[in-house]
């Protein structure tokens, strides 16, 4: 298991280099899109007379072109140059074009119908530079179990900035000149850089390239496109954010039309209200996937965002069409939106930290650059046909353009669903199983594996631990996700009918408790010789705190009738009760610790009693050895430790 450097705090809003990347990233996001209703504004995009849609695809068009055009380039740089230097050059460039352009409105528009735009062409072509430099700098500010928290609250406070501008955008349009818009948009990349100036990267982390030697930039490039296209997980998770960047461009530019037409709303500062409810969506995401962490594993959040895009996407096109109830689609829309804000963030934060734990440092800046390149280029696919073609009454068809939306994200959804099947150890049924329990232990019960788990992938294998509550077969599940294995139990928790059928599921072996079931112990040694694997506790019960306990003979009998491996595991810091569902439901703070395999081999051969209880007793050592190694505080103030 990675371990987090000793430099970085453990509370992730405690590490200062984090916080200071968090706000100069949200700052500039709401720079790159302040300007955005001022130039609606120049158009006179509130009159009916004008066709909307497409005039707003061309600015998202035009803001993402230098995304495509120079995202592999500008990873490159991230890759070659210190990565801090990049992104403060990035916003003072950012900070100079919006001071020299809120002298030049007046002649911009007189370029043609792409002249008013022109602006955001230059703000992109550097937010292109500072994107990839940002997504590669922060592994190295957080630790690798804070990745899917950090990128959860950078996505969502991105996305919050973003519909902000469009609020303040708003306001600024309906009370001030455009030149307004753009000199506070100035301001923000000044307070970006100022804050980016104060991050203090640990060493050697803010320019890992510098070591590579005489490279040739052509061979660096496409090194960075050989990678992406070669690593077929990477290629996945790239396409799952094609998939969203796609479908969130189609729907940007559909609602000033939707609000204006259907919703019967022709405001700038409700257009822009509506626009703030996709930010409200990645506040609420944001707020989810920060708080569970990594309960809950990437490809999941990635399957089941996809699927909430589409459905709220539905829901969204629905309203489209109840022009006859104007307020009522309003309603629904608005709720469809934030929806949609929720589960797009949800698919960003999960693909953007998974990019960052499987590619390595000397790859990041580039992959991320290549991904800027896809993705950006999915968004221009979208916006592209709408505004390039000359559309004749393309408001008029936002419906049928929710509805494709809606579908693409759909099929995106069962695309990733099948693949996460195909690959999982599991069926269908117990693979959602597994992730509920994923769920469970890691944030109800906020389960912390110390080291990497020892069980093999393979062969016949016995996993074995103290017995510290009613959970801890689904801890040890929990912490051994990839090996899926059963346990013997007593038989009197099989013959309920609920837990009966979940016993069941995962292969339990029912045991009689007098330790008399000839049939139990030959069905665990058949498993055990197939290369099978099983969970059992020494003690063969559970051993409240404070209290002594005799291990049983039966792990060292199986484990050597079968020539089975015996991987130790210990678990602390869970709360004992004797109630069964009071024990499962109360909320622990779970430590697993596991062990290398016992050996055992000086007991092969033999199987009296005492070489028996010889085995049994290196067993329980091991574990014991583990507990005394778990040095840091289990439990909760107040309570005794959990004890053999």
């Amino acid at each position: 298991m990675t371990r987090r450097p000793a430099n970085i705090p453990q509370r992730l809003l405690s590490n200062r280099n984090f916080v200071l990347l968090w706000c100069a990233y949200g700052i500039s996001a709401l720079g790159d899109h302040l300007t955005e209703m001022a130039i609606l504004k120049t158009q006179n995009a509130v009159s009916a007379a004008v066709d909307v849609t497409p005039l707003q695809a061309r600015i998202t068009f035009v803001f993402f072109v230098p995304f495509a055009l120079l995202g592999p380039l500008a990873g490159m740089l991230a890759d070659r140059f210190p990565r801090r230097a990049l992104m403060i050059l990035a916003d003072v460039v950012r900070c100079a074009i919006m001071l020299v352009f809120a002298g030049m409105l007046h002649m911009v528009d007189a370029w043609g119908r792409w002249g008013s735009v022109t602006p955001l062409l230059m703000t992109g072509m550097f937010a292109a530079l500072f994107s990839p430099a940002r997504s590669a700098l922060l592994p190295a500010l957080v630790g690798p179990d804070q990745l899917a928290r950090a990128n959860g609250l950078i996505s969502g406070l991105g996305i919050i900035a973003t519909m902000a501008a469009a609020v303040l955008g708003g306001w600024i349009a309906r009370s001030y000149a455009p030149d307004v818009a753009f000199k506070c948009d100035a301001i923000t990349f000044a307070a970006s850089a100022a804050l980016v100036f104060l991050i203090r990267p640990p060493t050697g982390s803010a320019a890992p390239a510098t070591a590579r030697g005489h490279v040739s930039s052509w061979r660096e490039l496409t090194e960075g496109f050989r990678y992406v296209l070669t690593h077929r997980r990477v290629l996945e998770l790239v396409g799952a954010g094609c998939m969203v960047w796609f479908c969130g461009a189609l729907v940007r530019s559909a609602i000033p039309a939707i609000v204006r037409d259907v919703y019967q709303q022709p405001d700038y500062v409700v257009i822009s209200y509506y626009l703030a409810c996709i930010g409200l969506g990645f506040v609420l995401g944001s707020v989810c996937v920060a708080v569970l962490g990594d309960a809950l594993r990437g490809e999941v959040l990635i399957t089941w965002g996809l699927f909430g895009v589409g459905g709220s996407m539905a829901l969204l096109a629905a309203s489209a069409f109840m022009g006859f109830a104007p307020t009522a689609a309003g309603r629904i829309g608005a709720v469809a939106v934030v929806l949609g804000g929720m589960s797009a963030v949800t698919v960003m934060a999960a693909f953007n930290a998974s990019l960052q734990r499987i590619v390595p440092d000397r790859f990041r800046g580039r992959v991320f650059g290549v991904n800027d390149l896809a993705t950006t280029a999915s968004l221009l696919i979208a916006t592209g046909s709408l505004a390039l073609p000359a559309w004749e009454h393309l408001d008029r068809k936002v419906g049928v353009i929710l509805i494709v939306v809606a579908g693409c994200a759909s099929i995106a959804g069962f695309a990733a669903l099948r693949i996460r099947l195909a690959r999982a150890p599991y069926r269908a049924w117990i693979l959602f199983l597994e992730n509920v329990n994923q769920l469970l232990t890691k944030f109800w019960w906020r389960m912390k594996v110390v080291n990497k788990p020892t069980v093999p992938h393979q062969g016949g294998v016995l996993v074995v631990a103290n017995h510290t509550c009613y959970g801890d077969p689904l801890l040890l599940l929990g912490a051994v996700p990839y090996r899926p294995f059963g346990f013997m139990v007593a038989k009197e928790y099989t013959e309920g009918r609920f837990l009966g059928f979940f016993m069941g599921i995962v292969d339990c072996i029912p045991v009689k408790r007098d330790g008399m079931d000839a049939g139990a112990t030959r069905r665990a040694m058949r498993l055990l010789r197939d290369g099978g694997a099983m969970g059992i506790f020494i003690e063969g019960r559970i051993v409240p705190p404070g209290q002594g306990s005799d291990p049983k003979d039966g792990v060292a009998m199986l484990a050597l009738s079968t020539g089975a491996k015996v991987i130790p595991a210990h678990i602390s810091g869970t709360r004992y009760f004797k109630g069964l569902w009071k024990g499962m439901f109360v909320r622990h703070r779970a430590r697993l610790r596991f062990g290398r395999p016992v050996d055992l081999s000086e007991f092969q051969g033999q199987r009296d009693r005492e070489t028996v209880r010889r085995a049994t007793m290196r067993i329980f050592e091991e574990i014991q050895e583990l507990g005394r190694l778990d040095v840091e505080p289990d439990g909760f103030p107040g309570e005794p430790r959990c004890a053999l």
